[in-house]
């Protein structure tokens, strides 16, 4: 080091408070405005980035933290999620993530109720068995069609069910007959 005032410029740049300015999301990396200092491409911290991976990139005009070994802001690290006026906490009871096209998920842990929307198409791709256990009630609206394609249906673990889709060997007509892949009780 040089000088006294050289020594305090390092010092003050160990821990700076930025804005996100640019994002390459191809290379993970950021640059951030500090005052008047607009740093290199910079690596951010992520909550994840082993063999479980969490990619959540920064946005621009998003508040940070740089951390900068030795007050070298060319080594600086990004660190994410100070919040600020135009993004405030809103709740102490709920975690909550919220999507840039309005998609959320939120749980109250004081409430124990989980609540997702979503302004679009949702899928959901298991591999293995699945099951629901409702310890209430249950309801399901569909503004339109309902399909379910299953190889068997068994409900309530009754009877077959009488459909209307057989062909009668002897008429050739349609006829009632049970099911012999669903089944329904009462």
């Amino acid at each position: 080091m040089n000088t006294l005032a050289e020594a305090f410029r390092l010092i003050n740049n160990i821990v700076r408070i930025g804005q996100v300015a640019e994002v390459d999301v191809s290379r993970a990396r950021a640059r951030v405005q500090a005052g008047d200092n607009l740093t290199g491409w910079q690596p951010w911290v992520s909550a994840r980035t082993g063999t479980s991976l969490e990619w959540d990139p920064p946005t621009v005009g998003e508040q940070v933290v740089l951390l900068s070994p030795s007050g070298d802001l060319a080594q600086a690290i990004i660190v994410t999620g100070l919040y600020k006026q135009n993004a405030p906490s809103d709740s102490a009871d709920e975690h909550k993530r919220v999507y840039p096209d309005g998609a959320s998920i939120t749980y109250d842990h004081v409430k124990k109720e989980l609540v997702a929307s979503f302004p679009g198409k949702v899928n959901i791709n298991i591999t293995g068995d699945a099951t629901v256990n409702v310890g209430g009630n249950a309801t399901t609206a569909v503004a339109g069609t309902c399909k379910v394609n299953a190889l068997k249906i068994h409900h309530n673990n009754g009877n077959p069910v009488v459909t209307t889709g057989h062909i009668c060997h002897f008429t050739g007509l349609p006829h009632g007959d049970g099911s012999s892949t669903v089944t329904a009780g009462k």
